[in-house]
């Protein structure tokens, strides 16, 4: 067999093995997704009970004030996992909702007073390094909310002793907003790095992460033709950075 001949088909064999990897992925996915809607249909009766007890609940003039901030803190947690359940069904298939002006600062900051007992529970600082100039980014507001509560909380979860929450932003050029997310925690291993955005990758203890929320986050991130890249070194801490188009 001629070098030539033989080049040929190890090339096409590469091919094969290519196609067939990705027709695999795109298999796995379409299952994900429909796994994600019947999820999210179960997720949300109960859900939605919750939530409406806990409206009640609020309205009532005598709890005592111990419970009353309990009961704030499930509502809390009730709308962090309302705001799951809908990035996935953005991951499932495309939502209603439309992209606009989008305020990055403000929503960051939303988000930490939105996780604000998390973040006093761990004794955690938030260091904020906000460019107040940047511009809106073209983005649907909810969806954003939940790429940085996924982050943010990671970053909560690595700090179980305490530490520091940096987050920054900045105009990286002059079509893009670069948004990080930073932390003094427990870091990823090298061997991870590769493997974090993967559905159903974790690097958590068994029963602590189901390994579904840096995944629907890259979706999420690219939906808005942003992107997303991770440094992170063992005990030193893990920083996210996030790209966006501005309003054009």
């Amino acid at each position: 067999m001629s070098d030539t001949v033989y080049k040929n088909l190890s090339n096409n064999s590469r091919f094969d093995d290519e196609f067939l990897a990705r027709l695999a992925w795109n298999e796995k996915m379409a299952e994900l997704g429909q796994l994600a809607v019947g999820m999210v249909h179960e997720l949300n009766t109960p859900l939605s009970v919750i939530v409406s007890a806990i409206q009640l609940l609020l309205r009532e003039e005598e709890l005592s004030p111990s419970v009353k901030d309990m009961v704030e803190r499930i509502e809390t947690e009730a709308q962090r996992l309302s705001l799951f359940t809908r990035g996935l069904l953005s991951f499932a298939r495309k939502g209603d909702e439309t992209s606009g002006e989008t305020d990055a600062n403000q929503l960051l900051r939303e988000v930490v007073c939105f996780l604000k007992y998390e973040i006093q529970k761990r004794s955690i600082a938030v260091v904020e390094d906000l460019d107040f100039r940047i511009p809106p980014i073209t983005a649907e507001e909810n969806r954003i909310k939940q790429i940085f509560i996924n982050l943010i909380m990671n970053a909560i979860q690595a700090m179980d002793g305490g530490g520091s929450l940096l987050l920054r932003s900045s105009l990286y050029s002059d079509r893009l907003v670069s948004l990080q997310i930073a932390d003094t925690g427990t870091g990823i291993a090298r061997h991870s790095l590769n493997h974090i955005f993967d559905p159903f990758y974790t690097t958590k203890k068994n029963g602590t992460g189901t390994g579904l929320g840096l995944f629907i986050t890259k979706k999420l991130v690219e939906s808005f033709s942003g992107t997303i890249s991770v440094e992170s070194s063992e005990g030193e801490g893990t920083c996210f950075t996030l790209t966006f188009p501005v309003i054009s």
